[in-house]
């Protein structure tokens, strides 16, 4: 080979370039494959993340759940609540498995009226229950013996024994349609027995009845007083306002 038969610098270069030309080059990437696998597996990761997440709060309800029946319901400042037991400083209300329910007065204490209906009416209980009032039917629905019974049996005694507690157990399922529990409750402040306590219970129409802040049988309260088609309990001294 001669001078003249080698080749140029710009003929090897093109013999290169031509080379290089057959060799098989890869495509380009596909971004919106890219994006889409990306996305992919962010949902994913987040969907990890809610369910730990979930996991955590299912977690703590069932723990305030499970603390809730060991610790038991929250209760009302100033009453003890137990399980089928209604405790305050004046009256204790307890419901039986039968559906009745028993309400002792304490005699030492001044009656609370509105704690009365109320915890009355979350053993299925509807009354009236009234302070210096007493509310009734005419005529007076039937039935008051099914609905409330005394214990002891009888009418109470005009006379109130010393640490006597008036109690009597109330049937919600003996009450009448239409009908509810009135208990007038007064605090006798002159005559014979003034200092005592005085409450009347009675069946009423709850759409037909009328109230007096005349106590029954204020005058002179004989044995077996009380209003007639119910019961009436004097009972106790003057105890403390609270």
């Amino acid at each position: 080979m001669n001078v003249h038969d080698e080749m140029s610098e710009t003929e090897v270069l093109r013999a290169a370039s031509e080379s290089l030309s057959g060799l098989p080059v890869a495509s380009p990437p596909d971004i919106e494959a890219i994006m889409t696998r990306g996305r992919a597996h962010r949902t994913r990761r987040l969907a990890a993340v809610a369910g730990l997440a979930a996991a955590g709060v299912a977690a703590g309800t069932a723990l305030a759940l499970g603390l809730t029946g060991v610790l038991g319901p929250a209760r009302t400042p100033g009453t003890i609540r137990i399980p089928g037991t209604i405790r305050t400083a004046s009256f204790t209300l307890v419901s039986h498995s039968n559906g009745t329910a028993t309400l002792t007065i304490n005699p030492k204490e001044l009656l609370d009226p509105t704690a009365l209906q109320n915890d009355l009416a979350q053993y299925g209980i509807p009354a009236k229950v009234t302070s210096g009032s007493f509310c009734s039917s005419d005529p007076a629905p039937a039935g008051f013996s099914h609905v409330v019974s005394e214990s002891p049996a009888g009418p109470s005694t005009a006379t109130p024994q010393s640490g006597a507690q008036p109690t009597i157990t109330i049937d919600p399922a003996a009450m009448p349609a239409g009908t509810e529990l009135s208990v007038g409750y007064f605090q006798l402040n002159s005559g014979a027995y003034s200092g005592q306590q005085q409450a009347d219970v009675v069946l009423i129409d709850t759409s037909s009845c009328t109230c007096t802040s005349t106590p029954p049988d204020s005058n002179g309260l004989p044995d077996g007083y009380g209003p007639s088609d119910g019961i009436g309990m004097l009972y106790g001294g003057r105890g403390p306002a609270g």
